[in-house]
């Protein structure tokens, strides 16, 4: 007894001791890590989670160690346990994403991107962006097309590199240049913030981290860039250039205007000063009114562009620029097509079809529709929808804006609408559903198209934090449109944004409703999965039993998440309120049912552990054993070795089981 008695007395001043020290082993790994000492980081890893097995910090670092060691596989297995236990740690999704390209599986790559660019850092956004441009056939996971290169530096510079307090050649900045030369918008825009990090205010950074951002459709940031990028020598009065550009997208002549004349008063270059002026030209003869019939500037006083270039420029509308050769050509071929006013005044009088016509499935960002599959825009509506079965996504978001801007008040050009929306919400482009949805919901608009732009609209307004908008813009939403969306999906919906906006108005009865009113199975479990993920922030445990146990008693054969996650949430509640026979029952289940290679060996582990504190030590060993032989190697499997010792011990000091 006495044994037994120093045994444990020295067993739990060593535990709390590693409790007590786990920031220096994480700070210890680190600095492996920074070594090149891989293994031996990865060894104090281990040595954290041998006492908290929920560390997320230490499951993060462990992931990153094996993903330099090129071990993958096992990288994704940490990732995976450290959003399990922290899930807004953004940088395990980042690891996730990476580690499933590195396994060549695109399609969760993908996944994981679109959440990071969802909710990750700007840093991190951004690159999403970017592997997302990368993976899914695209130049870049924004809409905008990437402007042409800034006109040339004038002759004589406004401002002197001598007189500049500021440096234009250390190594970050050069490598900024460099990045920016080969276009890589991303990779240069990381190097600009650097540079500000050591030179705040350098207004080379700012200026070039301006046409980084306006490349990648990024204007909001984009103009407070050029605005403080003025002071820039040589370059920095093209920043004027670039203002007047955003301006003019945005529709503000005005502003737009006065930063093309400042551009004009400072450059020297003659292609710039041609192209500018057709601009400025265009803008001043644009008629305020519909565009309907748009009016026909005045030529460009230069030449210097082609003429096909020129007569582009001179029809073309604020909304849609004239960027490269392909654009230029579109917007001559509209500029051809007259007969499109005569067309919309037909249609003046004439009652917007009530549709869609036609609705088809697709693969990719969800239902695509026809208005009418005889009217004007029918074809561009086609081809776009091929684009979008072939994964051309900014194809066929080019389509779809061509077709909204060539026959606007057309039946068809509000379905363009929608199946944009649709697209973009499916890229989780989420700025550009809210700045398309707002601009459309001030227009005339018939269901079931109404209904289903605004429940986007505030699906988009949600995910962006925008819950008191959303509110409002679902209030607008009739469900069970031909378009969507259902009664089920609309409660759900209200209950998330409820959750944020208005925790007094019983948002777990909202949910109950749609659960209630969701007629399809898997979607109904996915929906009390969210029930039980609130009750316990709501700290109501038994209810969130309940939810998960609803969970397990309607899952489908064959069915993985939620039916797993509810199993092991079960079995992980059952054992921290010590209800041991709930817990043994859960995670047997869990092992026999869902044999994620992930997961199971922390089941089994826990078998084992129900049975120590059961006092049945010679089940646990058995348990402990079957984990160690089907799970070698495995950091549970280590652990099993540990525990499996203590319970040989134990049981052999009670004279049941002898060495």
């Amino acid at each position: 007894m006495f044994t037994r008695f120093l045994l444990f007395a020295l067993f739990f001043p060593v535990l709390l001791f590693a409790q007590n020290t786990q920031a220096l082993r994480l700070k210890q790994a680190q600095e492996f890590v920074d070594q090149g000492k891989l293994e031996q980081a990865l060894d104090e890893y281990r040595a954290v989670l041998a006492v908290d097995r929920t560390n997320a910090e230490a499951y993060l670092g462990a992931g990153s160690v094996r993903y330099q060691m090129k071990n993958y596989k096992l990288a994704l297995d940490n990732f995976k346990l450290a959003l399990r236990h922290n899930p807004r740690l953004t940088k395990a999704i980042e690891g996730e994403a990476e580690a499933y390209e590195a396994l060549g599986q695109k399609d969760n790559a993908v996944a994981k991107w679109r959440v990071l660019a969802e909710s990750g850092t700007p840093e991190q956004k951004t690159k999403a962006l970017s592997q997302l441009g990368t993976l899914l056939g695209t130049a870049s996971a924004s809409t905008v097309a990437p402007a042409p290169a800034a006109p040339a530096a004038n002759t004589a510079s406004p401002a002197t590199a001598q007189n500049s307090k500021f440096t234009y050649d250390s190594p970050e900045f050069k490598a900024g240049l460099e990045a920016y030369n080969q276009k890589k918008w991303a990779e240069s825009l990381r190097h600009w913030r650097e540079v500000l990090k050591k030179e705040p205010g350098n207004p080379g950074a700012f200026y070039y981290a301006g046409i980084c951002r306006f490349n990648m459709g990024e204007l909001d940031n984009a103009t407070i860039n050029f605005n403080r990028s003025f002071d820039f020598p040589e370059f920095g009065f093209n920043a004027h250039y670039y203002l007047g550009r955003i301006f003019e997208q945005r529709g503000d002549r005005t502003r737009a205007i006065d930063h093309y004349n400042k551009y004009l008063q400072l450059t020297s270059n003659p292609d710039g000063k041609a192209e500018v002026t057709g601009r400025v030209a265009r803008l001043n003869a644009t008629p305020a009114a519909t565009p309907a019939t748009p009016a026909t500037p005045a030529t460009p006083a230069s030449a210097v562009a082609s003429s096909a270039q020129v007569q582009a420029l001179s029809s073309s509308s604020v909304s849609y620029e004239c960027n490269s050769l392909e654009s230029c050509l579109r917007m001559e071929e509209k500029r051809k097509q007259d007969s499109i006013a005569a067309h919309l005044e037909s249609l003046k009088n004439k009652p917007l079809t009530v549709g869609p016509e036609r609705i088809v499935a697709t693969e990719y960002g969800g239902n695509f529709a026809f208005a009418s599959t005889t009217e004007a825009g029918s074809a561009d509506l086609q081809r776009a929808l091929n684009f979008i079965q072939r994964k051309s996504f900014q194809s066929a978001i080019d389509a779809l804006q061509t077709t909204r801007q060539k026959f606007p008040g057309t039946p068809n050009s509000m379905a363009a609408v929608y199946n944009l929306l649709a697209l973009y919400q499916y890229l989780e482009l989420h700025d550009r559903v809210i700045a398309i949805g707002n601009s459309v919901s001030q227009e005339p608009i018939q269901e079931p198209y109404k209904s289903a732009i605004n429940y986007m609209l505030a699906l988009s307004q949600t995910r962006r934090t925008e819950y008191q908008n959303a509110f409002n813009s679902l209030s607008e939403v009739k469900e069970d449109q031909k378009l969507g969306p259902t009664l089920g999906q609309k409660l759900a919906l209200e209950a998330e944004i409820a959750v944020q906006y208005k925790p007094d108005q019983g948002s777990p009865e909202i949910l109950k409703r749609a659960i209630e009113a969701e007629t399809d199975r898997a979607k109904k479990n996915e929906l009390r999965l969210r029930l039980a993920d609130l009750y316990t922030k709501l700290q109501n445990f038994p209810a969130a039993i309940q939810a998960h146990k609803e969970i397990l008693e309607d899952c489908p054969p064959n069915t993985q998440d939620p039916c797993r996650k509810a199993i092991y949430e079960l079995g992980d509640r059952s054992f921290l309120t010590q209800n041991w026979p709930m817990a043994l029952e859960y995670y047997s289940k869990a092992v026999e049912q869902y044999r994620d290679p992930t997961l199971v060996p922390w089941a089994l582990f826990q078998i084992g552990n129900v049975f120590r504190k059961q006092g049945n030590f010679k089940e646990a060993v058995r348990s402990y054993d079957r984990l160690i032989k089907e799970f070698g190697g495995t950091y549970w499997a280590d652990q099993a070795k540990l525990y499996r010792d203590d319970a040989i011990w134990q049981e052999s000091n009670q004279g049941v089981l002898r060495r």
